[in-house]
């Protein structure tokens, strides 16, 4: 190609050069934006209550454990849960909800779903921490403090 076809290109290049750039601008100011947490109050650990327990390991130590997909697959769900408790307005006085009581009702359902489907998928991800189903953790149970029984639900045992 000579330089008097790339000049008449030129103009072609950069209007679709632009509008790419215009497609991916979401995408890309996602990619870019500042993180955030860094510079807020950190929330509580809990270390002492945790250093009571045989722990095979912390919840924090549990955390690094997880693939990063599932770090941002359980950490999107609490954002999630978040939002939707929310928007449910269920700490709000009356006048200070949405008005839509239908969306209140379903942003309830979905927080409720999303804390039951967290407590499942970490269940099955930590059967070391938190016990094999309807049983307790083999640290409790060695440690003598937990029954040796199954666990039943509330309501389960009359």
């Amino acid at each position: 190609m000579n330089t008097a076809q790339l000049h008449h290109q030129a103009p072609d290049l950069r209007r679709r050069a632009v509008a790419r750039r215009g497609k991916l601008a979401p995408l890309l100011a996602a990619s870019v934006a500042p993180t955030r947490g860094d510079d807020t109050e950190r929330l509580p650990d809990y270390t002492a209550l945790w250093a009571r327990l045989p722990l095979p390991f912390t919840p924090a130590q549990a955390w690094h454990l997880l693939s990063p997909a599932t770090q941002t697959e359980i950490g999107a769900a609490l954002i999630g849960m978040a939002l939707a408790e929310y928007v449910s307005g269920d700490m709000y006085a009356e006048e200070d909800q949405f008005h839509d009581s239908r969306l209140r009702a379903a942003a309830d359902n979905i927080a409720n779903d999303l804390l039951a489907g967290i407590e499942d998928r970490l269940w099955s991800l930590f059967p070391e921490l938190l016990g094999p189903e309807s049983d307790h953790p083999a640290w409790a149970l060695d440690a003598g403090m937990a029954p040796v029984r199954s666990l039943a639900k509330i309501g389960d045992r009359a």
